[in-house]
């Protein structure tokens, strides 16, 4: 499988993230866009775990950064669409994997968690946490 669906560009998401941590700044008051957005998420989860579908394949780069900030979501991962579905720097995964949400809200029916990652083959990819399938119920 190529990987190749939903890759976004990562010199425009740096501009992205400069802009909406600006924007944080200025409606907010808040310099720690990556501390806020994991905590949006975080509330977003413990309302439904199942919303981790949300994120599509940033969701394992998500999942890692939420670990290393002190969300305890387990160690389940995919190393292959890790390293592809996420940006340079940590801040820029999040605004990545929140820019696919929005796609996914718009394009998708709630809990979905089969994607299109291959644009060629059109095989399906299948999005499974068992970290966080078990408490979804």
């Amino acid at each position: 499988m190529a990987f190749d669906s939903y890759i976004f560009d990562r010199e425009g998401f740096k501009e992205l993230t400069d802009e909406k941590a600006d924007n944080l700044k200025a409606n907010r008051g808040l310099s720690d866009l990556l501390g806020f957005g994991l905590s949006v998420v975080a509330g977003r989860l413990a309302k439904d775990r199942l919303r981790y579908r949300d994120y599509g394949p940033y969701w394992w780069a998500l999942k890692d950064l939420m670990n290393a900030n002190g969300y305890d979501l387990g160690s389940e991962t995919d190393e292959v669409v890790k390293a592809i579905y996420r940006g340079d720097r940590d801040v820029d995964t999040l605004i990545m994997a929140d820019e696919f949400r929005e796609l996914y809200l718009q394009t998708w029916v709630l809990h979905t968690n089969q994607f299109d990652l291959d644009s060629e083959s059109g095989e399906m990819w299948t999005l499974y946490d068992r970290d966080m399938e078990p408490f979804a119920y």
